[in-house]
């Protein structure tokens, strides 16, 4: 290991040990991994099979009582309807499992700003705490994923046209003391455990300009959570634990992302806390990690990494992630699958269950993991990129050359120029490769060139131009967080690297970096042309971009570049693009070829 990296990650450990002591547990914190799943057992089940399950590697798991789980409803659940899960519950006799949960999920039909709404949210709030406490569990496990409509987007709110982002932040910390305090009644000592917390918002954490931070947060998926779990810490007691999931360890590859993890959810996480919960943050809130089984273990369909391995591989692979989840985390680790269930033995895959527990052996007794993931990675990556490849193909197309004498288009985002009418457009654009149907919204792009520029031009039906989502206050500032065209072009058509990346939104606002491998560098500002416009049910994007800016010199016939041209929709969330995409926009691989003609 290079002296600078060692040094490095025995900082990041004296931190886990600093952060431990911060929280109260200045002896090695006993570990705890959690089971969670498609997989989750009702109470009665538990009550009947407990014995059994208890069998398996884990010191807890996640229970779901039906009816009661959806808390964010408008109307109240019945406790009656439930009672025989609660009968259940009591009658549960735990052992091994002493670290369990009752979940409780975020989709919405309230209102921020109804109290009667409110009085239903936390009446059902109130139920699952309950039930936790009578299950004699450690508390309860919110979700703050909304699976159904959005409580936390704030553009999609029932009064975002008459209230500000800042009148929702203050009704939604409201909400979150009230939610606090309703499981606070059940269970004054609870362990509330959160699938991702500030984790989520490490970038936005970092910005200091908190008025630029607000702006932009005002535009994303989950704006309104920070408010919300500020709200939990105003009323939490001294004896609530709450914990940061990290969901996003679902696909770590080596031992330095779950380092920088936890050093993201314990210091650069403060940074969405206001100053008056700071201190308590640092002693009640504990940083989790979490386990996907099926992308590990090579169970989802989609082309990944874990695809590419061989059963054995997939085992280390998730041994090396247990191990060093277990090692980055204040206590838990939550372990979650969709496609397998330990409780029937359902799907389980070869060397899982003695991943786990070598793992967890080798933890206990202190001794080295022995190996890292690279070199098997690395090598499965290739092996994907080339399946994917040979599977989807290239996608090629022709640019024709401006004809003698013809005028270039005048760059106004109006594409009624003379050379658009004649140009053909490219083949239409398809969303990523993981994803079934054809795209709500078509798009259309048309490419053309002299021997000073590369013309492009693109039209995006929009059904909902009232609902576009304008993001950004400058160049090079956060346009992707809106509606928004990406632009990838390289010179270097066999390598791919290094290519140039352009977006702009439908304010004509841009981003624009030169990409070579891992390195961005957003100092490289072209001198290019960009134009936008707007009608009832479309806007356009413009650009006559210099061949010099892509280092490309005395364009002629026959030239080629490397490119792709992608668009995202918000809030529909629908990305799709010219050359199909795999599970992002920036995949060199999956770069066309456009040849001048």
């Amino acid at each position: 290991m290079p002296a600078s990296r060692h040094v490095i990650t025995m900082l990041l450990v004296a931190g886990v040990a600093l952060a431990a002591c911060t929280t109260g547990l200045c002896q090695p914190p006993e570990k705890k991994l959690i089971e969670y799943g498609w997989d989750v057992p009702n109470p009665s089940f538990v009550a009947a099979n407990i014995e059994k399950m208890e069998q398996r590697p884990f010191e807890g798991l996640i229970m779901r009582v039906p009816n009661i789980g959806s808390v964010f409803s408008n109307k109240k659940h019945s406790e009656e309807q439930v009672a025989g899960e609660f009968a259940a519950l009591e009658q549960i006799e735990w052992s091994r499992f002493t670290d369990n949960f009752v979940i409780m999920y975020a989709a919405s039909t309230m209102d921020w700003f109804s109290d009667e709404d409110w009085e239903c949210v936390l009446h059902n709030v109130g139920l699952c705490a309950k039930a936790a406490r009578i299950g004699r569990c450690k508390g309860v496990c919110f979700d703050a994923e909304p699976y159904g409509n959005n409580p936390w987007h704030y553009p999609s709110q029932a009064h975002a046209d008459t209230k500000t982002f800042a009148e929702y932040q203050v009704q939604a910390r409201q909400r979150g003391a009230q939610f606090m305090d309703r499981i606070q009644q059940e269970m004054p000592d609870a362990v509330i455990h959160t699938f991702f917390m500030f984790s989520y918002f490490s970038g936005l954490a970092r910005q200091t300009d908190l008025e630029e931070r607000d702006r932009q947060l005002s535009q994303q998926h989950y704006a309104l959570l920070p408010a919300f779990i500020n709200g939990m810490l105003d009323a939490a007691g001294e004896e609530i634990i709450i914990t940061d999931g990290n969901e996003s360890s679902y696909y770590y590859t080596d031992a330095q992302q779950f380092f920088r993890s936890f050093f993201d959810m314990r210091q650069t996480g403060l940074g969405m806390v206001v100053p008056e919960n700071r201190r308590k943050y640092l002693a009640q809130v504990q940083c989790s990690q979490a386990l996907y089984v099926d992308h590990l273990m090579a169970l989802r369909s989609q082309n990944y990494e874990s695809a590419h391995m061989t059963p054995e591989e997939c085992a280390l692979w998730f041994q090396h992630n247990v191990y060093w989840a277990l090692y980055t985390s204040d206590r838990y680790v939550w372990l979650y699958s969709e496609k397998m269930n330990w409780w029937n033995e359902s799907e389980l895959p070869e060397g899982l269950e003695g991943a786990v527990v070598g793992a967890k052996e080798q933890l206990a007794a202190g001794r080295p993991l022995g190996y890292d993931m690279k070199e098997i990675v690395t090598r499965a990556r290739k092996r994907a990129d080339e399946e994917i490849r040979a599977r989807l193909g290239e996608k090629t197309a022709d640019v024709p050359a401006l004809a003698q004498g013809e005028r270039p288009p005048t760059i106004d985002g109006n594409l009624d120029d003379a050379v658009w009418q004649r140009v053909p457009s490219l083949s239409p654009f398809v969303p990523f490769a993981t994803v079934d149907g054809d795209p709500e919204a078509q798009t259309q792009t048309k490419v053309a060139y002299d021997r000073e520029n590369l013309y492009v031009a693109i039209q995006c039906a929009e059904p909902d131009m009232d609902k576009l989502s304008l993001v950004g206050s400058g160049r090079d500032s956060d346009v992707w967080l809106g509606d928004s065209v990406d632009l990838f072009f390289s010179a270097a058509v066999k390598e791919r690297n290094p290519f140039h990346h352009i977006i702009v939104n439908p304010d004509g606002l841009r981003w624009d970096a030169r990409q070579v491998e891992d390195s961005t560098d957003k100092s490289w500002d072209p001198d290019y042309l960009v134009a936008t416009a707007q009608g009832a049910d479309y806007w356009t994007v413009e650009l006559a971009i210099p061949w010099e800016a892509l280092e490309i010199s005395g364009p002629q016939s026959g030239t080629q570049l490397a490119a792709n041209v992608c668009r995202q929709r918000i809030p529909k969330r629908e990305l799709t693009s010219w050359s199909t995409c795999i599970s992002g926009f920036q995949e060199p691989l999956r770069f066309g070829v456009w040849t001048l003609r």
